[in-house]
């Protein structure tokens, strides 16, 4: 996250569901019910910018990307009006507009107009959205350095991976409630943040009630020779961790079977 976005954003908030605040603005999380603005989240926030290595669309901001610059089968007019529905919801504010500004003619580059977003008569530049895109991507889990991490080749191994043991929305939700004991109506309750770290603990707490028994008895043998305990701490997970090995843990595994890397030395 930059260092403006970072003075406003406060990480206890997502934990209790409270709304992060930019300026006088206040941002509420996605609640995991809301799958419509859930589908926007990604829709309209997710895309690398900086991965298209192109002056002009690395020096724009983040919302002239997505707006005009996306190739895209939908209609600039469908972007904006998905962007400020979203913008809606996750301010609670329903007087919403955006409007250009132009600072020369004829306008020959996307340098030649400015994008204001005018929420509840307070005006915000495109850098304020930057920022507030930032803090948004953080607040319901992903961050913004998990977006710009992303590699088309590494993208298809993820994605490879994945379809072998993945589980969508419906089935997370169903498996949240048998393992909580709680309800589908009390499960809409929960921010997207709050369900995904709850339901990723369960699955630890699962995992270690169902293997520890039999690692503790010998019946089992794991390469490491234990089990994440359920009650360690979690950090955030990079895009391709579930897929990528460390190297010097590849290496002590297979020690003898590679030849070992090149080092330089000094004359």
């Amino acid at each position: 996250m930059n260092n403006i976005a970072l003075q406003y954003y406060d990480e206890s908030k997502n934990i209790w569901g409270l709304p992060q605040q930019y300026k006088d603005l206040l941002l509420y999380p996605i609640m995991i019910a809301d799958t419509k603005y859930w589908n926007l989240f990604f829709k309209l926030l997710t895309y690398p910018k900086n991965f298209i290595a192109e002056k002009q669309i690395i020096k724009m901001s983040y919302l002239k990307f997505v707006m005009y610059a996306l190739p895209n089968e939908n209609s600039a007019r469908s972007i904006r009006d998905d962007f400020i529905d979203f913008i809606k919801y996750i301010t609670k504010e329903n007087d919403v507009y955006i409007t250009e500004i132009i600072k020369e003619k004829p306008i020959t580059s996307y340098s030649s107009f400015d994008i204001k977003v005018i929420i509840n008569d307070r005006v915000f530049t495109e850098n304020d959205l930057d920022n507030i895109r930032e803090i948004i991507l953080e607040q319901n889990g992903l961050g913004i350095e998990y977006v710009e991490k992303y590699s088309p080749e590494l993208e298809k191994s993820l994605i490879y991976a994945n379809k072998r043991n993945s589980v969508n929305e419906e089935d997370q939700i169903t498996i949240f409630s048998v393992l909580s004991g709680q309800s589908i109506d009390e499960i809409k309750k929960y921010t997207v943040y709050q369900f995904s770290k709850l339901f990723e603990r369960f699955l630890l707490l699962e995992d270690f009630r169902l293997y520890q028994p039999l690692l503790t008895s010998g019946q089992i043998e794991l390469k490491n020779g234990k089990i994440q305990h359920y009650s360690v701490h979690v950090g955030k997970k990079g895009r391709y961790d579930s897929i990528l090995v460390d190297v010097d843990e590849f290496e002590d595994k297979h020690k003898g079977l590679i030849p070992p890397r090149k080092r330089k030395i000094r004359s």
